[in-house]
């Protein structure tokens, strides 16, 4: 959201976000010279209490964001987050102001697509964050303004020819490891128990081998941690795995993986396997998302089937005793990315979809008059 932000130079672009747990982006908003409002919003999450008061506050939610667009006097709302976020489409329609649905999903509970269905027409247009978004959504949508766009990776900032600092003493313990990793929160649509099982069936004949997975354990997420390292110690490779959290800057990190490994049982556009691919690192993943347009199986990467452990265990065992093929996939890989992800590219993506909204509206009000 910020890069795009940054690279439209002919757009001004206010960012609206929940007062809780947002200080990070605010002073990420502040350090690209972005405008922001915070706003008592709640979030959703799994949790059906939580789910139940996102729906129960929404009103209020709605008339607070609806009074915010009028007095902004905006011309176009952006709604990030994908069909969970309905609130600013409502508020949109009530302030009078076209909206650009932005989706990202690719899964989602029923109850959640039936309140989209019915929301949906009150959109001027969509932003699918992947095909395989476009693809979910079906046919449902056609005839609408939309188009795809994906998220962004800042390669000069994801560069493997920077010196990143980082955490000294966990560096200095995989200094002469091999090295796998994934960047995700621990949830099960990670599938990072695919992941365990293909490092236990690397346990012996790579026996220098160290997993990391950078990512945060919410609350609501403990048990199925909890399950993870159980699993991790019955197969054995409970020392081989290192749980790190989440960290503010994945590079220092990242430099040191072999092998990227995205385990995901459902993704549209995963930024961190664009990241990955940016710092030259081989990927091997899972087919989810748009993975397979820009990763080409045995030329820049490898894609294995959702859970498949024992195809992700070989491909991951065959780049780390193929350093050329690491190099020359994760070459590929950094130009995939700059061809494809670049800040500005889809900043001009989504300024002309922003203009096609805005053109519309306007004949629509000629029409009327």
């Amino acid at each position: 959201m910020v890069r795009v932000a940054r690279a439209m130079e002919d757009v001004r672009t206010l960012i609206v976000m929940p007062v809780s747990n947002s200080e990070m982006f605010q002073q990420l908003c502040a350090e690209n010279g972005l405008d922001w409002r915070t706003m008592r919003l709640t979030r959703i999450t799994r949790e059906w209490r939580v789910a139940l008061m996102y729906v129960f506050f929404s009103w209020v939610e709605v008339v607070r964001l609806t009074r915010l667009l009028r007095q902004e006097k905006i011309e176009v709302v952006h709604a990030s987050g994908g069909s969970w976020q309905y609130k600013a489409v409502i508020a949109a329609w009530f302030a009078g102001v076209p909206s650009i649905w932005h989706l990202n999903d690719t899964e989602m509970p029923g109850w959640v697509r039936r309140i989209f269905s019915l929301i949906q027409p009150l959109a001027s247009g969509f932003i699918f964050a992947s095909n395989r978004s476009r693809e979910y959504y079906g046919t449902a949508l056609c005839g609408r303004i939309q188009d795809v766009i994906p998220s962004t990776v800042d390669s000069a900032h994801f560069d493997p020819s920077l010196i990143c600092q980082g955490d000294e003493s966990l560096i200095s313990r995989l200094e002469e490891r091999k090295v796998i990793g994934t960047v995700a929160n621990v949830n099960p649509i990670k599938g990072i128990e695919t992941l365990i099982r293909a490092a236990a069936l690397l346990r012996d004949e790579v026996p220098d081998l160290s997993v990391v997975v950078i990512g945060a354990i919410h609350a609501n997420q403990k048990r199925y941690h909890a399950w993870l390292v159980q699993l991790a110690r019955e197969l054995g490779v409970t020392e081989r795995i290192e749980w790190v959290g989440s960290r503010q800057d994945i590079r220092p990190l990242m430099s040191r993986f072999d092998v990227y490994v995205c385990s995901s049982k459902a993704e549209s556009s995963p930024v961190s396997v664009w990241e990955a691919m940016s710092m030259a690192k081989p990927v091997v993943s899972t087919d989810v998302g748009d993975v397979s347009r820009h990763i080409s199986d045995g030329e820049n990467g490898y894609i294995v089937n959702v859970g498949d452990h024992e195809s992700m265990s070989t491909r991951i065992r065959y780049l780390i005793r193929n350093r050329e093929m690491c190099g020359r996939f994760g070459k590929k890989s950094r130009c995939e990315v700059q061809r494809s992800f670049d800040p500005v590219r889809i900043a001009e993506k989504t300024s002309a979809l922003y203009r096609r909204v805005l053109a519309e509206e306007s004949r629509h009000i000629n029409r009327q008059n």
